[in-house]
């Protein structure tokens, strides 16, 4: 439902579907978006725009109750051309972001904390992987789901994440090409569970998200083994049957007892993407829940950073970097924040550091998956290229990412032809 409110009454976590006023004075390019972070927020409210739609189907709803407004129609207009005759870093839009990269907040644990940490995460996911086995064996057999027997281990992947999610992340990604199917979906609810800690969701909402994770892929068990492990393309008859697997899923927890509406949904939905061209219903980015577009995120960088029968399995950076690449896929917002809760920045991210720098991710750091290989390449202080230099940010002690930028920010519209000559020269 949409609601028209005071600019000065948005929140993080609301969906905005337009903006009044000329889009010459909107503070953002497209006036459809999540807000998922202070700086919006801020840049927002200090704009001269004074009323905003939002679309609380799609994110948080008014404090307030409004009443409902009809979709305006149209699609949002083309962002005004920038100066040509300047450089691009001279045409950065103001943003307020000047605070330290906001990193994820691990707990720092002792070496023995760590190891005990580790040990109960391990029992978790084997634990999580019977259940898993119970429940997708129920649903072969006709039975009805009972989602209230997989709370608790929802529950202690949410502990486990909280505490330090590389911990419960790393060991899931550990999984045989035979355990895929049963680990995935644990490690979606991890994942899920991640995204929206880093998002600031209530941890009510948090085990919602993840109960939707441990269910989204329910509906594969109507798929034959023998097309799930298949090491080949698949053939157009197989494909249909795959492409089925989300409303079976959706009809097999319809006609269950207690399954929420968000897991509801993300089965149904799962697999759509922001530009209509998804399955099953083709359905465009203004009908995705904020939960679907968290959950296309986190299936597919599982899915594509795990060992199966038919793919070698990426890198983290690697497959971030893939997912990036990939126009229409994802809401951009969201996968930011699926990146920066990852503490994994993809090749070719742009970077704003200390000193007036800034530098682009080449790779990952050998001591610390975290921490990425930065190339520095510009210095903010007179506005000009430097000698391209290499840092390895998980051995820099005195060094600091002070944020994660978008080249269109900085006037850098063909980025990923510059990104690529960047990461191409040598620098010995």
């Amino acid at each position: 439902m949409l609601h028209k409110i005071p600019t000065d009454q948005l929140e993080i976590g609301m969906f905005v579907h337009s903006m009044e006023g000329s889009w010459f004075s909107h503070p953002f390019w497209r006036s459809r978006f999540m807000l998922t972070k202070t700086w919006q927020l801020e840049k927002m409210i200090a704009s001269e725009t004074t009323m905003v739609t939002i679309d609380d189907s799609l994110g948080k709803g008014p404090s307030l109750p409004e009443p409902p407004i009809e979709p305006l129609p149209g699609d949002a207009p083309a962002e005004a051309a920038e100066d040509a005759g300047a450089h691009p870093a001279m045409m950065r839009r103001s943003r307020s972001m000047s605070q330290d990269i906001e990193l994820p907040l691990f707990t720092r644990l002792s070496p023995r904390e760590r190891a005990a940490e580790v040990r109960k995460a391990s029992g978790a996911i084997k634990r999580s992987r019977a259940a898993v086995m119970n429940l997708f064996a129920d649903a072969r057999m006709g039975n009805a789901i009972k989602s209230e027997k997989m709370a608790p281990l929802v529950e202690q992947i949410s502990r486990s994440v909280t505490i330090d999610p590389t911990i419960i992340l790393n060991i899931a990604r550990l999984k045989t090409k035979d355990e895929y199917t049963y680990l995935h979906s644990v490690a979606v609810c991890a994942l899920m569970v991640n995204l929206a800690r880093k998002m600031g969701m209530a941890e009510s909402m948090m085990q919602e998200v993840g109960m939707a994770g441990l269910l989204h892929d329910v509906g594969k068990t109507s798929i034959p083994d023998d097309i799930l492990s298949k090491p080949g393309k698949l053939d157009d008859m197989e494909w249909i049957t795959v492409r089925n697997h989300p409303q079976r899923g959706y009809d097999i927890l319809s006609a269950s007892e207690g399954v929420g509406n968000i897991a509801l949904e993300v089965c149904l939905r799962h697999h759509e993407k922001m530009d209509g061209s998804g399955y099953p219903g083709g359905i465009p980015a203004d009908s995705l829940s904020v939960y679907t577009r968290m959950a296309a995120i986190c299936d597919v960088y599982d899915a594509i950073t795990s060992q199966r029968s038919y793919n070698t399995p990426m890198s983290a950076s690697q497959a971030l970097a893939k997912m990036q690449s990939w126009s229409g896929h994802f809401d951009k917002l969201i996968f930011r924040d699926f990146v920066d809760s990852l503490g994994i920045l993809p090749v070719g991210t742009l970077l704003r550091l200390d000193r007036n720098e800034l530098g682009v991710v080449i790779g990952e750091s050998p001591s610390n998956y975290a921490a990425p290989i930065v190339r520095c390449f510009f210095t903010l202080t007179g506005n000009r290229e430097i000698e391209l230099r290499d840092m390895d940010m998980g051995r820099s002690k005195s060094r600091k990412i002070l944020a994660i930028e978008d080249p269109e920010d900085w006037g850098w519209s063909d980025w990923p032809d510059y990104s690529r000559q960047l990461l191409a020269k040598d620098t010995n």
